[in-house]
């Protein structure tokens, strides 16, 4: 090969790999210059803001957003210690962490960002179908200990649920329990308690005696593998479920839920732009239909899109 010839070959390839390494360089420097948003709390909505926050970190520019589980209770805590620009909840925060907010100079804005309904999951060999709510307080306090009681096998049941710092842990123990009301009961000792839904669904399909409760999205994953049941609020009213839409969402079906996140005061800049997107009809809550779960009605997200300003 004519020396010139191969010098020019040479110096064609090095400008390549210079201008290969310079693309890389800006890729990275664009990743490193995002502000970063981090989120923290349930574990119910952890599998939905992953999905959602992979979808907006591919199309933002300028802000990157971090999910982390953990609980309800342990994502408040940590936008109150200010160690989270948003905390992220399957139930509403209480009147004292609300106190303890303030105590601490955080004003707690709260956007409703989805819909979920509470499901009772039992094992696809489990002949039983339909619990009233007392039923389902019986067996989650320890009163019935046998399916038999309830009309079903003559098996012993086992109960699966959440640790205490879940919100889901607390909003069945306020509605189904009914803590802090007259006649209220406490969860049975004998409840294994599970770190999130995907491990109570794991469980209940592996034993026959299992019941557990679960957001509806992870219901809808371990369909034909788990049974949902029909819960009625009483033995004279209509069973609904958790998989039909429409009783979720006027709330005829008894454990039907908000999921929230939470800021320190009205957000703005990158906090803004995420809020923004989980509540947009072509970001957010798309996604929020395809983790399982169901998008806000059309006025509620206009009043949550209303309080970014």
């Amino acid at each position: 090969m004519d020396r010139k010839i191969m010098y020019a070959a040479i110096a064609v390839i090095a400008v390549v790999i210079i201008a290969g390494l310079a693309v890389g360089l800006g890729s990275n420097n664009n990743a490193q210059n995002k502000t970063n948003v981090t989120e923290i709390g349930s574990d119910t909505m952890l599998e939905l803001m992953q999905m959602c926050a992979e979808d907006f970190n591919a199309e933002s520019t300028t802000v990157s957003v971090s999910i982390t589980g953990g609980g309800s209770g342990v994502g408040i805590t940590k936008l109150i210690q200010g160690e989270t620009d948003v905390a992220q909840a399957s139930r509403a925060m209480t009147s004292a962490e609300a106190q303890n907010a303030s105590t601490h100079g955080v004003e707690a804005v709260e956007f409703k960002v989805a819909i979920d309904g509470i499901a009772i999951i039992t094992n696809g060999a489990n002949t039983v179908t339909t619990l009233t709510l007392d039923q389902l307080a019986n067996i989650y306090n320890g009163t019935y200990t046998n399916w038999n009681q309830v009309g079903g096998p003559d098996l012993a049941i086992v109960l699966y649920g959440r640790q205490p710092t879940s919100g889901t842990y607390q909003y069945f123990e306020e509605v189904v329990l009914k803590k802090g009301k007259t006649g209220a009961s406490e969860y049975s000792s004998t409840m294994k308690q599970q770190t999130g839904n995907q491990q109570i669904l794991s469980q209940v399909e592996q034993d026959p005696g299992a019941i557990g409760y679960v957001g509806v999205g992870y219901a809808k994953q371990g369909e034909g593998s788990v049974d949902v049941l029909n819960i009625q609020k009483n033995d004279t009213s209509i069973a609904y479920n958790a998989l039909d839409e429409n009783a979720v969402l006027n709330q005829s079906y008894s454990l039907s839920r908000y999921l929230y996140l939470y800021t320190n005061g009205v957000p703005t800049g990158a906090v803004k732009d995420w809020i923004a997107y989980v509540l947009s009809t072509d970001g957010g809550q798309r996604i929020v239909t395809d983790a399982g779960f169901y998008p806000l009605p059309s006025a509620v997200q206009q009043e949550m899109i209303s309080k970014l300003g």
